[in-house]
């Protein structure tokens, strides 16, 4: 059996123009899909084409192997913090699929990019991630209470156990919301009440700002 002695590496680099649809995938599914498209036409081809026309000097190929890449080279990535204050609710790799999905048609304006990443996550992922929490304020008779409740880090809602929804929070009275196990003070707001107990908000900007510590939590739950 003949042994190889020599090494031939052939490199072309192609400028793409691909549609939305397939920019919104992972690098890793962007590359199967081509590399679907490409099929064995490409991949078969091209040695079958370069091993004939070297047998013509009397070189023959003894073995070959193919890499692929893809990147998306279209537009500028999206600053971190705008992800983050728009969709704290999401993880790193959740980041990385909103910023492929909302890239291409991002507007300029920061209100403006908000509402549409804010729109976006929402879209692709808008399960109730929820971290346990105290809420502390003051009850309609004056007294203060300490209520066991729940955070939903999607939409900043606060949700009170079963069994203290019938305690009436005074709605004029600042809040404090917070996420058991951590050293973090959150500011709610009581809109009024239902037969579901309290209506409770956190600012979805609050939330960013302690991101990592509540996502954390919400993982560790």
């Amino acid at each position: 059996m003949s042994k190889a002695n020599a090494k031939l590496r052939i490199e072309f680099e192609f400028d793409l123009a691909i549609p939305e649809s397939l920019l919104e995938r992972t690098r890793e599914d962007l590359c199967r899909s081509l590399a679907g498209t490409l099929g064995s036409m490409v991949f078969q081809g091209m040695p079958t084409v370069t091993g004939k026309q070297l047998g013509k000097a009397g070189i023959r190929v003894l073995a070959h192997h193919h890499h692929m890449s893809a990147t998306e080279t279209g537009s500028a990535p999206l600053p971190r913090e705008a992800l983050v204050a728009a969709a704290p609710h999401l993880t790193d790799d959740e980041f990385d699929q909103l910023e492929r999905r909302a890239r291409a048609k991002a507007p300029e304006d920061p209100a403006a990019l908000h509402k549409y990443l804010r729109r976006h996550a929402l879209a692709m992922n808008n399960e109730y991630r929820m971290v346990a929490c105290a809420v502390q304020g003051l009850l309609s008779s004056g007294t203060e209470a300490t209520l066991p409740a729940l955070l939903n880090l999607t939409n900043g809602s606060v949700l009170i156990d079963e069994k203290d929804r019938q305690k009436r929070l005074k709605v004029d009275h600042p809040l404090t919301v917070r996420p058991n196990g951590l050293d973090v003070e959150l500011e709610g707001s009581c809109a009024g009440h239902t037969l579901s107990g309290p209506v409770i908000e956190v600012s979805i900007a609050q939330i960013a700002r302690h991101r990592d510590a509540l996502l954390g939590a919400w993982h560790r739950a």
